[in-house]
């Protein structure tokens, strides 16, 4: 594929390109479902900026916690690898941290920001999948089909062997698993439903498409380690669910209090509907005077 191009100068990682093309897309996407929630513009960047810090950290974190034999043998591995070598568990447990430190700075429900915040996280990482493909990376196992693809020399990937391309396949299941939290968010069911969807439909997934993944990324066992997250992830989401169900978690957005930063625009509107009313009362009473004046004239014209 394509690792890195020329621009000015500077050696650009399709892989950071990507990544960023998914950044973009995830605040764009939260712009759009802002109006299902009760968030401020303040709100719900800040949290972004918490999630996106803490979620940087989590999956440089994990990553090394994956190398920690390499990082024995070398240590200045550690140094080497600042710029590549990310996990999206490690991502996904920091992102949910910053979070939840916010909703606690905030005195916010912490499912109340996950559910916001999770589908943004999906598109984003769908388009990070795509940065994957031009890199090489997360590769499939070695597979003669009508779609798999062969990687040339300098990619992550071994080079002229036809391979499942599982980041496409994962990426595809991503937007439409996007599409599926944006159509539950709109539908302002209680705080855990759209995070509890998340948990078990990716926990699913993702525990089945390692199955086909030939790259090395750890292990737990004879589970990858992204295997042996996902059990969990899973198992959270189940939970969640029931919660909801059984209505322990019942809150909804209409729950929340309007944002302090929105209600002067609100109060302003309410001035402005105030000050039309006596307006409008005047415009309807106006007919009725005329209405009144012109029995008078008429027999004053008949004299």
């Amino acid at each position: 594929m394509l690792p890195s191009f020329q621009a000015f100068g500077l050696t650009i990682p399709m892989y950071g390109v990507m990544s960023a093309v998914g950044m973009l897309a995830a605040f764009v996407l939260l712009g759009f479902t802002r109006k299902h929630t009760r968030f401020s513009e303040d709100q719900a960047l800040s949290a972004a900026i918490w999630a996106i810090l803490a979620g940087f950290i989590g999956a440089k974190v994990l990553y090394w916690l994956v190398e920690i034999d390499q990082i024995i043998a070398d240590p200045s591995y550690l140094i080497h690898t600042l710029r590549e070598g990310f996990v999206f568990y490690g991502a996904l447990i920091g992102g949910l941290a910053g979070v939840a430190i916010y909703s606690l700075i905030r005195k916010l429900p912490f499912f109340s920001l996950t559910d916001y915040f999770i589908p943004a996280l999906v598109i984003g990482h769908a388009f990070g999948r795509i940065g994957c493909v031009f890199a090489g990376c997360c590769y499939g196992m070695e597979c003669e089909s009508p779609i798999s693809i062969v990687f040339p020399a300098g990619s992550a990937a071994p080079a002229g062997i036809p391979l499942l391309p599982t980041q496409i396949m994962e990426s595809v299941f991503l937007f439409l698993l996007c599409a599926f939290l944006v159509w539950r968010l709109a539908k302002q069911k209680p705080f855990g439903t759209v995070s509890g969807w998340y948990m078990v439909l990716y926990g699913a997934w993702r525990f089945g498409i390692e199955f086909f993944r030939n790259d090395d990324r750890g292990a737990v066992g004879v589970l990858s380690t992204s295997q042996f997250i996902s059990i969990f992830v899973l198992l959270g989401g189940v939970a969640l669910l029931l919660l909801v169900k059984f209505g322990v978690l019942k809150k909804t957005v209409l729950d929340l209090p309007i944002p302090v930063e929105e209600e002067p625009k609100k109060k302003k509107k309410d001035k402005v509907e105030a000050s039309e009313e006596p307006v409008k009362a005047e415009e309807e009473a106006k007919p009725e005077e005329i209405s009144e004046e012109k029995p008078e004239a008429k027999p004053e014209e008949k004299e």
